[in-house]
């Protein structure tokens, strides 16, 4: 007999969801003393409201089941952000290969018939909670491969203008509660979910990177530029847009890059259309980029420059609602409004030109 490493099955959560009540005490049996915690649900309604709470490692699946089938559930489980990486393993009756099939290409781990083997139920739980704990740990990592690539960019921009210091940390935690607000009154559902926001708050530090391609004499300035010096200031959209687009060609894994292309380009654009570079207008901007454009400004607003002193909020807020419509997106603009207070905080937690 193989040897089977319970040590991930010792340490998980594990839910079995089946409307028979024999099989589950099977289970119980089988598997319910090795594991953490083993979690049963009769209905789909009681599972999604266990998982929900408990975040179990791995799910056993029942297809047959009244109201709402296995099938149905799975779809339900991968709508909720939350858990939609938790593996499923289909555990059933139906002796279909048609059916197998469907549930491989939906995305379940495995199909496994009853009556099953214990042993070999075993050997894929095993295998499954081995997989998803590795993936767990890559994508760790590579969010550390991540996090460092953007703290340096923004770090060497920082470097040379010290009127940015600060300004990408602040804006991407603007973006986040904008975002958020977004989410929870269902503005732009197309447009945005958790998973996307994650990768749009961690590319939001990048959006101006571009900068370390323009001149010293125009980018330091003490003052207002002229025509010409505001030509060359505008270059920095194109500019960070290729360096971003290039390194999304080359690491199409890493996601966040595609909105760091997008924000780079386009945070400059106004809902009116006269903004730069392309003069885009309304939702022709990238919603990445319209999402930006308020963080980006607000925060330069209220932060003190070479050529200005910082708003307070008060007045910023005031510039920004009487530009809805007009520089910024309407929708994005009402949440700004039920989230100012927030940004607020964050704003007065550091020093103005901090």
């Amino acid at each position: 007999m193989h040897f089977i490493d319970r040590t991930l099955i010792r340490n998980s959560v594990i839910l079995a969801v089946d409307d028979s009540p024999v099989l589950l005490d099977a289970l119980d049996i089988s598997i319910g003393e090795l594991c953490k915690e083993f979690i049963v649900a009769t209905s789909a309604e009681h599972a999604i409201k266990i998982v929900t709470e408990k975040l179990p490692d791995l799910v056993l699946l029942d297809i047959e089941m009244p109201r709402i089938n296995g099938f149905e559930l799975f779809e339900k489980l991968k709508e909720l952000t939350a858990i939609a990486r938790i593996p499923v393993i289909f555990l059933t009756s139906m002796e279909d290969k048609k059916i197998e099939a469907k549930a491989l290409e939906i995305g379940a781990v495995d199909y496994i018939t009853k009556p099953f083997d214990r042993t070999v139920l075993l050997h894929r739980i095993n295998t499954h909670l081995n997989i998803s704990y590795y993936c767990t740990n890559l994508e760790g990592a590579l969010q550390s491969v991540e996090n460092g690539l953007v703290n340096t960019f923004s770090s060497l921009l920082e470097s040379r203008d010290k009127n940015t210091s600060g300004h990408a940390l602040r804006t991407s935690f603007y973006l986040e509660i904008l975002g958020q607000e977004l989410i929870s009154n269902q503005g732009y559902t197309h447009e945005l979910n958790d998973s996307l926001l994650k990768r749009m708050v961690r590319a939001a530090p990048l959006h101006d990177i571009g900068k370390i391609g323009v001149p010293d004499n125009v980018l330091l300035k003490p003052g207002a530029f002229d025509d010409k010096e505001f030509e060359t200031m505008k270059t920095h959209a194109y500019k960070g847009a290729r360096v971003l687009g290039n390194l999304y060609r080359k690491m199409p894994s890493q996601y966040y890059l595609f909105f760091a292309e997008q924000i780079a380009l386009n945070h400059h654009e106004r809902y009116d259309g006269s903004g730069y570079p392309n003069g885009l207008s309304g939702e022709a901007i990238p919603f990445s980029a319209r999402l930006m454009a308020v963080a980006d400004v607000y925060d330069a607003l209220t932060q003190n420059r070479v050529y200005r002193t910082a708003m307070n909020h008060e007045k910023a807020y005031q510039v920004i609602v009487e530009n809805r419509g007009k520089q910024f997106d309407p929708i994005i603009t009402d949440a700004f409004e039920k989230t100012h207070d927030k940004l607020r905080v964050i704003m007065e937690q550091s020093e103005p030109g901090e």
